[in-house]
Parts: structure tokens; C-alpha cells; sequence
């Protein structure tokens, strides 16, 4: 069975990244070929990884993301590449993947597309329900990663319970292993002013609206100055948030990591992990800081509170307040802080990318 993976770019998101760890898996099982198209080959961080597991990866010579023009290159491509499915991750990606199946009359593949969120800017325009609803119904099978996100989906589609069964879920997944038998790094090794008494926060994602890191940076303008903050990543909100921390005089304890392939070695080192999102589809970056072992806090929005599970580790999105005293409760409290972070690490144990792998290829052998 031959399998086109499309997406827009491999940048530094949570979409990305799955797909960097997930196509090789896919790619090991016998009787599966699968390869990889992008729109542009612009900010590709998981590129080399890919390329060092020897899967094909395909790049539109246009590399212009938002041009309808892709319609033609990616009917081209898969008709070249003669693909018994094709699935397809993220707009524009999909809109342009749904029309280009749309312009193939023989051996039409099956079509795929994954629901990596459960809000977009699209949704908060009316027009825009119409035009998903006509590209989506174009799709043999749409993927949430979490019963939220397909509460969202269905929602917006307003999918009856005749077309139903085309919505379904498989939660994301992670190298457990990986995370768990990290080696941590000596503190000093990330910043040579930290010591062993230096208090570290982290976050993982890129600096966008969706991720609100000035909700954290406000935070950490609270609390102590032996706590400081690390923010792994990069993204167009980089300077806004350069900015605010230079104005809240807390510029610096805030260390700006850019983009790491030590991931598991930095949350192995940090005492807590935040995610301060007004909107999550899954929370990736949560289930890793849980797998290693750390606190984790999360506001209190569907698909991150889902993979938390805790009441407790939740605070209300924008409430700068709010995390500042969580933070230091966990702190402060040795024995509540190991019973939160055991939870978390047995409660991360389900969510194995090999899990994730096996469900998908059950959905390819059956759509």
C-alpha cells in the first residue's frame, strides 16, 4: 500500500513534529510505503530527521503556500506516485489536496485529512463553515486527536449521524521511552549563571496568539528572581515577547532556547513545565514534560485538560495571577509536587506513539 503524507512545511509545530516521528514507524511496517509532500520547503526543522530515516520527501517547486496553483502540482504528483491513500494535515494543505483529488477521474486515492486543533481564525469567519463543508465533504476520513477536537469538528461540519462515521478519533502519541530515560543536564550547562538552588520553568511551542507566552512571561514577573523561565522555540510573537519581558524587567530569567533537537534533555533538567494556550487540539508538548517526570500546568481549555486530567494543574487562560500562585503552591510543597508529577507519569503511559501507529495503520487498511 503506497501512502502520501501532505503538509505545508515541517516547521517547528506539533503537527510537524508528529509527522517527523511518526512516518518512519509507519514506513518499518511491512506492506506500507509512505512518503512526504510539502507545500514549501520554508523553516523545514524536521527535514534532516526524515531524510536521515530515508523517506521521500517531495517539495512543490511553486513554494508558495496560500497559491491555488498547488491544486495542479499536487494532482500531478500523486497521479505520478500512483497512491493508494493520500493524507493530508493543516490548511492551506488540505483545501488544496481536497480539490486536487477532486480533478483525478482514475484510480482516485482515498483521502485523509487530520484535525490537529480545535478552533482555527477560519472558524470565527460564517462564510468559511460553507467552504469547509464543501472541502471536507470531499474527504473519506477525518482524524481528531482528541475527543475534543472532533466535538469540534463534527460540530462545525454539523455532521448528522448519517456521515458520522467518516469522524473519528486516534489520540496523538510520543516516544515514551525517549522521555523517560532522558539524561538530564547539569543546570549550569543551559546557563552558566543557574545554580542548584535556580527554579526552572519551560514551555515548549512556537511564539504565536494561540500560545500565549505573555501570559506565562507575566507570570514569572510575579515570582521570586531565582525562578527564571525557558522558552523553546521560535515564531513570528519572538519580539513582542523579547519586548514585554525587556518591560517587565524580568528579560533576564527569560532565555529565549530557539529550536532544540535536546527536547527531552531540557524538560529532564526543568522543575515544571507550562503550557499557557488559549486553545489546544491535544497538548503534545504537556504529555512529553508529564512522560519526563515534571509537574505539569495547563489552562483550563478542552484537549489540553484532557491529556492533564487534573483539576488541580489547571488555570484560566489569560489569568497571569492564577498560574503565579500555582506555581509557587508546587513549589513550595515538595510531597504534593512528586504526587502530582507520579500521576502524570502514569497517566502518560497510554499515550505511546506505537499505540497511535498501530490505529493508523488499522484506518489505511480499512478506509
Amino acid at each position: 500500500m503506497k501512502i502520501l503524507h501532505i503538509i505545508n512545511n515541517l516547521g517547528s509545530g506539533g503537527a510537524e513534529k508528529l509527522i517527523e516521528e511518526t512516518i518512519p514507524l509507519l514506513n518499518n511496517n511491512s506492506g506500507l510505503l509512505v512518503e512526504l509532500l510539502l507545500l514549501t520547503d520554508k523553516d523545514n526543522v524536521f527535514e534532516k530527521a526524515l531524510k536521515s530515516a530515508h523517506i521521500k520527501i517531495g517539495i512543490i517547486p511553486l513554494k508558495k503556500m496560500r497559491s491555488p496553483l498547488n491544486i495542479f502540482y499536487i494532482r500531478n504528483y500523486i497521479i505520478q506516485g500512483a497512491y493508494d491513500i493520500v493524507h493530508v494535515h493543516l490548511f492551506p494543505a488540505q483545501y488544496w489536496t481536497a480539490m486536487a483529488c477532486m480533478l483525478i477521474f482514475k484510480n482516485k486515492p482515498r483521502l485523509i485529512t487530520t484535525e490537529h486543533n480545535t478552533t482555527n481564525r477560519r472558524r470565527k469567519k460564517k462564510y468559511f463553515r460553507y467552504i469547509d463543508q464543501f472541502i471536507y465533504s470531499k474527504i473519506d476520513k477525518i482524524v481528531s486527536i482528541s475527543d475534543a477536537t472532533k466535538r469540534s469538528i463534527d460540530s462545525w461540519l454539523n455532521l448528522t449521524s448519517k456521515n458520522a462515521m467518516k469522524s473519528v478519533v486516534i489520540e496523538n502519541g510520543i516516544n515514551l521511552g525517549k522521555f523517560k530515560s532522558a539524561e538530564e543536564y547539569y543546570k549550569h550547562d543551559i546557563n552558566v549563571e543557574f545554580s542548584n538552588e535556580t527554579k526552572l520553568l519551560c514551555m515548549v511551542g512556537r511564539f504565536t496568539t494561540q500560545k500565549d507566552h505573555q501570559t506565562l512571561i507575566k507570570a514569572l514577573a510575579r515570582l521570586p528572581e531565582y525562578i527564571h523561565l525557558l522558552l523553546v522555540g521560535e515564531g513570528e510573537q519572538k519580539d513582542v515577547y523579547e519586548s514585554l519581558a525587556l518591560k517587565l524587567e524580568v528579560d533576564d530569567r527569560v532565555h529565549f532556547l530557539g529550536f532544540r533537537n535536546d527536547i527531552e534533555r531540557i524538560l529532564k533538567t526543568v522543575d515544571m513545565v507550562i503550557l499557557s494556550s488559549k486553545w489546544e487540539g491535544f497538548g503534545l508538548a504537556a504529555l512529553e514534560g508529564m512522560s519526563s517526570g515534571k509537574l505539569v500546568l495547563g489552562t483550563n481549555v478542552e484537549g489540553l485538560a484532557e491529556v492533564i486530567g487534573d483539576e488541580d494543574l489547571l488555570f484560566e487562560v489569560g489569568n497571569d495571577r492564577e498560574l503565579a500562585e500555582k506555581i509557587m503552591m508546587y513549589l513550595n510543597d515538595t510531597q504534593l509536587y512528586l504526587k502530582k508529577t507520579n500521576a502524570g507519569l502514569i497517566r502518560s503511559s497510554k499515550y505511546s506513539i506505537s499505540n497511535m501507529t498501530a490505529r493508523y495503520i488499522e484506518l489505511y487498511q480499512k478506509v
